[in-house]
């Protein structure tokens, strides 16, 4: 017992290491951790917000968490990471104790080892997102129904492990939406029917689980329903229904996209996956958890390889189940007597793929510094009360956390430009949010007309941190003749006070021709 809490432990300091180093990767990091943040900010706990928003993109789970975690640790990128750093060690000790009952506590060691060791998964760990929390857990909810399944197949009660799988899946839909319960309910029900077991069947569908199940999932959707009459048909039919379907989105890859990634972001461990492809591994005893396995990985990979738009991190669920069989090749490997081939190959894909984990994490932090959170930063350093901020032709989702600004921002573009719904950016994200609170958007969503009648319409005094592009002070009257305060790259900020001789000078000019 005192072992495996120490593995555990080594397991959480591994995972969590390196996960504060790095600023926020924009734009997701930011977007994730800034509706977190303005959950809190507002007390909006139900809601999740995006500039004031409702933002409805995905369900509060990870929010939630994040929130939590700002709440104990403060506004900084550990807390903005710690859920899914939580989630990759929960899937990694899940996986532990599963293989460690149906294996050994060898083969345990060995697959829990790989998974943590993966660059893939280390890398999710370490990604203020959504993809770590879900593949953890659809891989606990797999997990625990598989256990359910075995033991009403050896005559012990599966009654704990069904409503823990229950309980499973309704956080899962909430991290997620419908594939949180839609993937571990595939993999089950296949495997059930590829041992042409038909009675386990009423094991999955025992109806206190789905009880359990609909208790957790289905109240914050109703809720969300109630408040706002067209909740259902946004989340539902249009981000999971018609986004999985259209072609339009993000990242249009062709049907075999995940099979390199998966092979080059598990190196050096997909090297052992020749050994899948030997027909003994799989006519071995003890062929039922490789097949469970075999049929995880492939109906997360046939899953979202269907829509022509691929992400990476939609492949994170399969890792488990990957890790898994390369663990059964490691350990059959050894058990064949080649100890000396054991003794030389498994350290070093320990130790090389503990050095891809590190040398991923190094990039990550080298490409991150490309963020201009020092920017963000100098800024929370000199608001006052009052301060506005203005966003020109871009959202910086970094912004409002790390200036911990107390308001939304103004963000400025052509908001009746039909293109926007059509197109799957930080325009459509905020344009779709202002449907559901279309007094707040008229507030935060201004055309350049609108925002040079409220400058110039303020208060002696009034001031407005306006972050733009370099090349914005030629395009915008008011920023005329007057010099950034603060600069980073192609970033600038300049601090306009209302009533001072430039802005009264501009106020007092003719329009641009062409300015709306």
């Amino acid at each position: 017992m005192k072992k495996t809490s120490l593995f555990f432990a080594a397991i959480a300091a591994w995972l969590a290491m390196l996960s504060w180093v790095r600023p926020l990767m924009l734009p997701d990091e930011g977007r994730y951790a800034g509706v977190a943040w303005e959950m809190l900010r507002s007390h909006s706990h139900a809601v999740p917000l995006l500039n004031g928003m409702p933002y409805f993109h995905k369900p509060p789970l990870f929010y939630w968490l994040a929130e939590a975690s700002f709440s104990v640790f403060g506004l900084n990128e550990f807390a903005a990471r710690l859920p899914s750093v939580l989630a990759a060690w929960l899937a990694a000790a899940g996986l532990y104790l599963f293989v460690r009952r149906r294996r050994d506590a060898g083969t345990a060691a060995v697959a829990t080892l790989i998974l943590v060791t993966l660059p893939f998964f280390y890398g999710a760990a370490q990604f203020a997102n959504l993809d770590m929390l879900v593949a953890s857990l659809i891989s606990l909810c797999i997990l625990a129904g598989a256990e359910a399944l075995l033991r009403a197949r050896e005559g012990a009660s599966p009654r704990g492990m069904m409503l823990a799988c229950a309980v499973l899946a309704g956080l899962a839909v909430l991290a997620k939406g419908l594939i949180g319960v839609a993937l571990p309910a595939a993999v089950l029900v296949l495997w059930v029917a590829s041992a042409r077991r038909w009675k386990d069947l009423l094991v999955l569908l025992w109806p206190p689980a789905i009880g359990v199940f609909l208790a957790v999932a289905v109240p914050w959707f109703w809720l969300m329903q109630l408040r706002y009459p067209e909740f259902f048909h946004y989340f539902f039919i249009y981000q999971q229904f018609e986004r999985f379907s259209a072609g339009g989105f993000n990242n249009v890859q062709p049907a075999w996209f995940y099979l390199p990634v998966l092979a080059a972001l598990a190196l050096p461990w997909s090297a052992w996956a020749a050994g899948l492809f030997d027909k003994r591994f799989w006519t071995a005893p003890g062929g039922e958890l490789r097949r469970l396995a075999l049929v995880w990985l492939a109906v997360i990979l046939a899953f979202f390889s269907i829509p022509s738009s691929k992400l990476i991190g939609y492949i994170v669920p399969a890792l488990p189940a990957f890790a898994f069989l390369l663990a059964e090749v490691v350990m059959s490997v050894r058990r064949s007597g080649r100890s000396l081939r054991w003794r030389r190959l498994f350290p070093l894909s320990v130790m090389g793929a503990a050095t891809l984990c590190g040398a991923a994490m190094a990039a990550a932090a080298a490409y991150s510094h490309q963020a201009p959170k020092s920017l963000a930063t100098d800024i929370g350093t000199r608001l006052r009360p009052g301060d506005t901020l203005v966003a020109l032709h871009q959202y910086p989702f970094q912004l409002q956390l790390y200036s911990r600004s107390p308001a939304p921002m103004w963000v400025v573009d052509d908001w009746l430009d039909p293109q926007i719904p059509l197109r799957d950016n930080w325009r459509k994200e905020l344009y779709d949010a202002a449907h559901f609170d279309p007094v707040q958007g008229q507030q935060v969503l201004l055309s350049d007309r609108l925002l040079r009648e409220r400058l110039c319409a303020a208060p002696a005094g009034e001031r407005y941190w306006i972050w733009g592009g370099a090349d914005d002070a030629a395009r915008k009257p008011f920023l005329a003749n007057r010099q950034p305060v603060l600069s980073e790259d192609r970033s600038r900020v300049w601090l306009v006070e209302a009533g001072d001789g430039l802005m009264r000078q501009a106020c007092g000019e003719t329009p641009i021709a062409g300015l709306q």
